[in-house]
Parts: structure tokens; sequence; C-alpha cells
């Protein structure tokens, strides 16, 4: 749809799509054609090059984006999630897990309550004996100055703030653990859009011969990765103009490379990725992993990857914050076998990671329902409530009775929430690491809030 006409956002002097995004409540920033109001995703009536109607199609590669019919075969031959040869440092399933799931998970509404019940209370027992009052919270730090500027920029959202705090607040980290050196591969685990090595970089790489590796299985647009390329070529044109130019016209051929090639991009699955087998890695003295809100079993895939044999010499600390750990599968995690040695099986795992899910899951109620009127709200909840019951298949099954108001309920998600990534911690420790958990920002910044930190014992 079109933009309302009593919007007051503009356009910026870019050409910019008109189109009205809703749920985001904003234009569309994908630039458009000269000529053209809409970008090719929105383009309200697309012709081909003769004026007949064209149309956009799902990609046979990636249904998540489109493409014209009428340009399908071009698209096909430069589409990003287009099939290509594996390089050598792909190793199907080499971070993944060789256990067979024996103990399918179940969503709790098919759970017996009793187990549920016993799960919970094994929670609050490991939590108060390993892991209360043990989390510290880190001290405050100014916005770094690689972000600050974009922190200041007047238009930021809440939300953009929110996320440039935490990639702050992480750069400090890493800088705080000493785990920035020469000669070192800073590598961004599950790296989406590239922010967080973008501000990495910057504070970390330019001018240096360290180097940034973003690695990710998705098929992105890459700009941020492209912001720091046109970064780096620009160092490198500058050292060239202030040399001698009576110089050998070799002198800083070697430079040039080392400068314009320290930021590479892998897509590629953690679950598949031979880290040592990656070039930038075999360069490189020393490899830090870090990444920000790294989901589910990702993290379990990315500890592996970064602790491999071939690599873990190399290492000098990882710091991830984790997030989504509903999204964990047992035979995969890495906190399945220690949780499993204190008296949580297999059932009760994948109870647990039901569970985990209640941190961070709000009072149960739609965005639409939150967004009534407080009596409407009310309303609303009791009539669902009603409907639970009447569709639940017995009272001895699912949640409804265990009579847990929302607040506890949430402590009880994050505890379990804890004692996943205490198991992560677990596994570095016996790699020879000093790691433990850390809430790197407040709640109020994020819910997603902890974070894994460990540095290589010398």
């Amino acid at each position: 749809m079109s933009k309302p006409s009593n919007c007051s956002e503009t356009s910026s002097i870019t050409p910019q799509c008109q189109y009205y995004v809703v749920r985001k409540k904003r234009l569309c920033r994908m630039t458009v054609r000269p000529g053209r109001q809409y970008c090719g995703e929105h383009e309200p009536r697309p012709k081909t090059d003769n004026g007949k109607d064209d149309l956009r199609i799902p990609c046979p590669n990636d249904p998540k984006h489109t493409c014209y019919a009428s340009k399908l075969k071009k698209h096909l031959s430069i589409c990003n999630a287009r099939q290509q040869q594996q390089p050598d440092y792909i190793i199907l399933n080499i971070n993944g897990s060789t256990d067979t799931e024996d103990c399918p998970r179940l969503p709790l509404s098919k759970i017996p309550l009793k187990t549920i019940s016993k799960v919970i209370d094994k929670v609050n027992i490991l939590y108060d004996k390993y892991l209360k009052d043990k989390i510290p919270m880190l001290s405050e730090k100014p916005i770094h100055t690689t972000v600050l500027d974009e922190f200041n920029d007047p238009g930021r959202t809440e939300s953009s703030l929110r996320h440039l705090r935490q990639a702050s607040r992480l750069l400090h980290v890493v800088e705080n653990e000493g785990f920035v050196k020469p000669n070192t591969c800073f590598i961004e685990l599950g790296a989406g859009k590239g922010h967080l090595s973008y501000y990495a970089w910057w504070a970390w790489c330019r001018d240096t011969n360290s180097n940034v590796l973003l690695i990710d299985r998705a098929s992105l647009r890459h700009k941020r990765d492209n912001k720091l390329r046109d970064n780096c070529l620009k160092t490198n044109q500058n050292k060239i103009n202030a040399t001698d130019q009576n110089e050998p016209d070799d002198e800083w051929g070697e430079s040039s490379i080392k400068y314009s090639n320290n930021v590479h991009r892998l897509r590629a699955d953690l679950a598949n990725l031979a880290l040592e087998r990656v070039p930038a890695v075999r360069a490189s003295e020393a490899v830090v992993g870090y990444a920000k809100h790294l989901c589910g079993v990702a993290t379990d895939y990315a500890l592996r990857c970064i602790t491999s044999t071939g690599v873990l010499d190399k290492v000098s600390g990882v710091a991830l914050a984790t997030c989504c750990h509903h999204r964990c599968e047992r035979a995969a995690c890495l906190a399945s076998r220690p949780l499993q040695g204190l008296g949580i099986d297999a059932e009760d795992f994948n109870v647990l990671l039901g569970v985990v899910s209640w941190a961070t899951c709000g009072d149960g109620r739609s965005r639409d329902a939150r967004k009534r009127p407080l009596a409407d709200s009310r309303t609303h909840t009791r009539t669902q409530t009603r409907a639970e019951v009447t569709d639940d298949d017995g009272e001895n099954y699912g949640t409804k009775n265990l009579n847990l108001s929302q607040e506890r309920r949430e402590i009880i998600g994050k505890r379990a929430k804890m004692l996943l990534d205490w198991g992560r911690v677990l596994y570095l420790k016996e790699l020879g690491f000093d790691a433990r958990l850390v809430y790197y920002v407040s709640s109020t910044v994020s819910l997603e809030n902890v974070c894994i930190l460990a540095k290589k014992i010398s």
C-alpha cells in the first residue's frame, strides 16, 4: 500500500520506494529506478519491456524473495541463494550430533502435569545450588566510540538504540577480556546483516593485520559488508597516495592485499563448517568468536565449530550472547550431557525446552490483545482461558493447573535458560577455558541479556 498522506515520514534525497510497510510503520527503504515510484517488490502493476503485464513469482531457490517471471532465467544465474559448488571447509554435520533422538519432543499441553511439576522442582533445586547469586551484572560502560555516531543519530528508534547498546557492550566485553591482539581473526558466528562486525572492524581491524570473518547460513544483501570493503579500499588508496611514488612498484603490493581483504563472509551453516580449513583462519595467529543473540541450537553448533580440534589452539576467547533456548535440540545441545549427570533425563530435558519460553513470552496475550483497552483485554483473557479448559484433553495434562502467576512463570523460565547456558559453560571448562555467565546488559535493554564468556587458560 502507498504511504498515507497524513504520515509525517519523508523520503530521503536518494529515490526511495513509496510503499508503506504497515508492520514497521515506515516506507520501504529500497531504492528505485529513475522515474519509478516503487521498488521491484512493491510495484503494483509491473510491466515487461514490451508493455505487457509482468508478474513477480517466488524464487525457486528461496521463496522468501521474489523475481519477475520474465527475468527468472537471469535471476537464477545471479541469485544469492543459488546452489554452488561446496568449498572444502563445508563438511556435512561436522559440528552436529551423531546421537539419534530416542525421546520425541512434545508440546507442554501433551505432557502430564506431574512430569512438568517434577521438572520445575529440579530446575529450582539445580539453580539454587549452582547458579543463584553467581551470575554478575557487568558494570556500565559509555557507548563505544565506534557506535557513538549512529547512537546519537536523532532519527534512531528506541528499538534500534537497544540493538546499538548491546553491540556497544559486546565490543567492550571483548576488549576488557583482553581478546584484541594483532593478527587475530574476529569471527561473528551467525552474523546476519553484519552490524556487529561492522563496528568490530572499525574498532580492531582498521589499519591492522587483523580481520573479521562473518558467518551465516542465510543469503543476505550484505550492505554492511560492502561498506566495510569500501572503507578498506579507501584506507588502502590513502596509503598509496601518501607513499613516495619513487619507491618500487611492489612496495604496497602485499599491503594492498592485506588492507583490502580483511573482511570476509562465508555462507555456511555452523553445523557444517570446518573452521580450521577457512583461509582467513589459517592465516591468523589467534581467533576470537563473538555473537549477538545466536539462536537456539546455533549456539551449540558455534561452540563446537570454534573449539574443534584443528582450531582450538588458536582460540583466545569467546563472547556469545545467547537467545531462543526453546529452539535448542536435545541431541545437539552441549548442556544435555552435564545436566543428565545431575538428574535431567531425556524426557525432563524436552520439558525444559518448553519451560524456557516462559522467560520471554510476556503475559500470554497476542500483540492485538495487548493493544486493546484494559477491560477488553481482561474479557479476552477470560474467554481464552475458558476455551483452553474446554479444549484440553484432561486436567492431568499441560500447565493450566500449575497455578503459577505470570511473574513466577518468568522466573522459572529464566532459571531454565540459565541451566542450559551453564551446561555450555561446563563444556568449555572441560576444554581448558575459564568460562562463566554474565549479564552483559540490563533486562530493560533486552530480556535475552546473558552472555557466555570464555577465555583460554594459558
